[in-house]
C-alpha cells in the first residue's frame, strides 16, 4: 500500500501551516492557561509569539482568499489582531 507519488510543494507547505499551529495552540495553552492577574508580565510577550505563530499558520488563506473557509479567514484577521494586542499590553503596562 505503498505511495510512490512524490510529495507536492504544497504538501510541504500545508505540513509547515500545521506544524506551526500546533506549536501555536500548544503555546496558548501553557501561557494562557494561568489568570491575567496572577501570570508573570512575560507571558504577554510569550502569547503576542504564540499568535503570531497562529497567524503564520493561516497564512495561506491570504494567498487564496476565496477558496478559504470562513474559519479561516477569521482565523487570519484575529490572530494578527491578537498579537498586536498582546504587545500592546506588554509595553503599555
Amino acid at each position: 500500500m505503498e505511495s510512490n507519488e512524490k510529495i507536492s510543494t504544497r504538501d510541504i507547505k500545508n505540513i509547515i501551516q500545521v506544524s506551526i499551529g500546533v506549536i501555536g495552540v500548544i503555546g496558548l495553552l501553557i501561557f494562557g492557561w494561568p489568570s491575567p492577574d496572577s501570570r508573570p508580565k512575560i507571558y504577554e510577550l510569550y502569547l503576542a509569539g504564540v499568535w503570531t505563530l497562529i497567524a503564520l499558520s493561516g497564512s495561506s488563506s491570504y494567498w487564496s482568499w476565496k477558496d478559504s473557509t470562513w474559519a479561516n479567514k477569521i482565523m487570519a484577521i484575529a490572530a494578527p489582531i491578537a498579537a498586536l494586542l498582546y504587545l500592546q499590553k506588554y509595553f503599555m503596562s
